[in-house]
């Protein structure tokens, strides 16, 4: 990639993001980064990218800026990039994956001139699964390809309102999570119907990935899918009505809503 990039903090994600533009082949050289850690740094220096001394030293010579803070360092950093970007002459692309801190607010810090882009990727982008949705308001076109080229190496992208990046937490930001939950909970089904706990597991994971895999190439939907697998009085069936009973759809809907709810009250 042409662009010089600058990652202000390299923890799970930004670390993922990074480590997914090296494995696509971008040179090392073109990668900077900026974290107070020793340990962490010393093992992103190790894959080739350039750790620099500041903030201020990472936005002056970096074209594109990652901004993988957790959302409450950003409150004790602002100050400081706020200094460090009026001492920037040139027009600036800023990315930021920060959970809840607001378009408004990183353009009050960042200023008007540059291109500031919120962003929210979830948690499989670290094995280059990820999903990474954009809030489009405010930014160009040609800032939202450049995201999507960069984020497109480690994930799907989709263009979203920012208005909507609370639902986008709740989904999938936190699904991760559910989805974990639904495979523990099939795994010990499965060991409570007799199986081993290795052998749940592996039939737990080769059905999931199988099931995704079939929504995505059949062009049906899940309903539709769901309906082929329940034979009339059969197995699959009883299961679904025991689901139901349980409140299945109903329960994630609500947790959905939940996480949406609190992305809110964190912004």
């Amino acid at each position: 990639m042409a662009e010089i990039i600058f990652f202000a903090g390299t923890g799970n994600m930004g670390g993922a993001i990074l480590r997914g533009l090296l494995q696509a082949g971008s040179n090392p050289s073109d990668i900077l980064f900026f974290d107070p850690s020793d340990k962490i740094a010393s093992e992103i220096c190790a894959l080739g990218a350039i750790r620099v001394n500041s903030f201020e030293e990472g936005i002056q010579k970096a074209s594109v800026t990652f901004l993988c803070v957790k959302p409450q360092i950003f409150k004790v950093v602002s100050k400081d990039w706020e200094d460090a970007v009026k001492k920037v002459a040139e027009t600036k692309t800023f990315i930021s994956i920060m959970a809840g801190v607001s378009r408004k607010a990183l353009v009050d810090v960042l200023g008007e001139k540059n291109q500031v882009l919120r962003v929210m990727p979830n948690l499989p982008l670290t094995v280059g699964k990820g999903t990474v949705a954009l809030a489009t308001d405010g930014v160009s076109e040609e800032t939202l390809r450049t995201a999507e080229k960069i984020f497109g190496i480690v994930g799907v992208t989709c263009r979203v309102a920012e208005s909507l990046m609370d639902a986008v937490t709740g989904l999938s930001g936190s699904a991760p999570a559910y989805v974990f939950e639904f495979i523990e909970g099939l795994t010990r089904g499965g060991v409570k119907a007799g199986l081993t706990r290795d052998v749940a597991l592996k039939l737990a994971l080769g059905t999931i990935e199988g099931s995704v895999e079939l929504v995505k190439q059949s062009g049906k939907s899940p309903s539709d899918l769901c309906a082929m697998v329940c034979s009339p009085a059969g197995t699959t069936i009883a299961g679904i009505n025991a689901l139901e009973e349980g409140a299945f759809r109903s329960t994630l809907i609500k947790a959905v809503e939940a996480g949406t709810k609190r992305s809110k009250e964190l912004g």
